[in-house]
Formats: structure tokens, C-alpha cells, sequence
């Protein structure tokens, strides 16, 4: 497991690059003023978009997988740890 720091309290869009199903991707994960929400972005090396999706948090003891039925690999939200947690 890879663990990137994200407590949802951020002022600006968190960039990073996570290993999804043995590949190296490219993560956003920004603010939508109109949803007031926040929503990651996953992008292949190429900048071709994979997948956005709002970015849910998982309630302790509960994974909720944000990359289900694209990805093997799983990404969960932990806003009490204020951590993104990847597994792949």
C-alpha cells in the first residue's frame, strides 16, 4: 500500500503518481466550485484521460473504492487519517 497525504482542508489541486495495475499514472485531484467537491483525475503518461470521479470519503472500517470497474488496483479516501491510501 502507498499512502499520499490529503485531508480535504487543501487550498489548491494535489498532483501525484500513483502505480495502478503495474502502471505508473498521473493523479489530480482538484477542487469543482460548482459541485463543491473535491474530484481526482487519472491520466495516463500520454495525458489520456482514464477516469474522473468525485473524490468520496471511506468512514473507518469501510473501503470505498473510487477507481471500481476501471482499475484492479483500489484508491480509497481516509479524511479522518488524511490520507489517500493506493493498493495495487
Amino acid at each position: 500500500m502507498t499512502t499520499y497525504p490529503f485531508t480535504g482542508n487543501e487550498t489548491k489541486a494535489i498532483n501525484f503518481m500513483p502505480t495502478l495495475d503495474s502502471v505508473v499514472y498521473n493523479a489530480n485531484v482538484g477542487w469543482n466550485l460548482s459541485a463543491q467537491r473535491w474530484y481526482i483525475t487519472i491520466t495516463g503518461s500520454d495525458g489520456t484521460r482514464m477516469i474522473t470521479r468525485p473524490l468520496v470519503e471511506s468512514p473507518a472500517g469501510t473501503d470505498i473504492n473510487i477507481l471500481f470497474g476501471v482499475f484492479a488496483s483500489t484508491l480509497v479516501w481516509r479524511a479522518d487519517d488524511g490520507i489517500i491510501e493506493v493498493n495495487p
